[in-house]
């Protein structure tokens, strides 16, 4: 009979204790905190990322601002809702069965309108101002764990390519005091709020319980 000898290498136990590192998420609301690394979608960060440059013309139009205010004369309750619902799904801005996201911007757009009369924006420079709005969210949007100083960062290069005229990829829309006047209307009413536009962006499903007994 063979007997064959088979001889194995030694296993060695590492009596050293493993460490983890614990990775600090700066852009994680409190509401939204992970166990685990941000590796599964919609966590993953995607493969291109959209950087400041000028966008006249390319969201809206002045025709887009014309028919606006159209809808808004035709019919005054509900013209200009209508119409920015769909103007907001024909630029895909946002899908038709996201609601509380359509709520949400088609207010945010009466407000830059309202925001825009008070000031006597001419159609041209209107239409510029929709679009570094939408144009931003759109950037929120690019990344579920977005963090709010890269938005504010995100708005303000928009806004100085739109403002001044020295630099290769820049082009005068707006005043400089005008610009400072919209960086703050957009922290006022964009940026302190992004805990609860994420919320309406990227919806939060919840589980609620009921109590069967009455209080006494």
């Amino acid at each position: 009979m063979l007997q064959l000898k088979v001889r194995s290498a030694p296993i060695q136990l590492t009596s050293e204790p493993s460490e983890k590192i614990l990775k600090e998420q700066f852009s994680a609301p409190s509401y939204l905190q992970s166990l685990r690394e941000n590796l599964a979608p919609p966590f993953k960060i995607p493969a291109k990322e959209e950087k400041p440059r000028l966008l006249i013309g390319r969201i809206v139009t002045e025709n887009d601002v014309i028919e606006m205010i159209a809808a808004e004369n035709t019919d005054p309750i509900k013209g200009l809702d209508k119409y920015l619902g769909n103007f907001l799904v024909q630029k895909k801005i946002l899908i038709n069965d996201s609601l509380s996201e359509r709520y949400f911007l088609i207010s945010l757009l009466k407000e830059c309108l309202n925001y825009s009369a008070h000031r006597d924006f001419s159609a041209s420079k209107l239409a510029c101002f929709i679009t570094i709005y939408l144009a931003t969210h759109n950037y929120f949007k690019w990344y579920y764990w977005m963090p709010p100083t890269t938005v504010s960062n995100y708005f303000k290069e928009i806004m100085i390519r739109h403002t001044i005229e020295d630099s290769p990829d820049g082009q005068e829309v707006f005043e400089p005091e005008e610009c400072y006047d919209i960086l703050s209307h957009f922290h006022i009413i964009y940026l302190t709020n992004l805990p609860l536009i994420h919320i309406l962006t990227f919806r939060v499903h919840r589980l609620k319980l009921l109590w069967p007994f009455k209080p006494k």
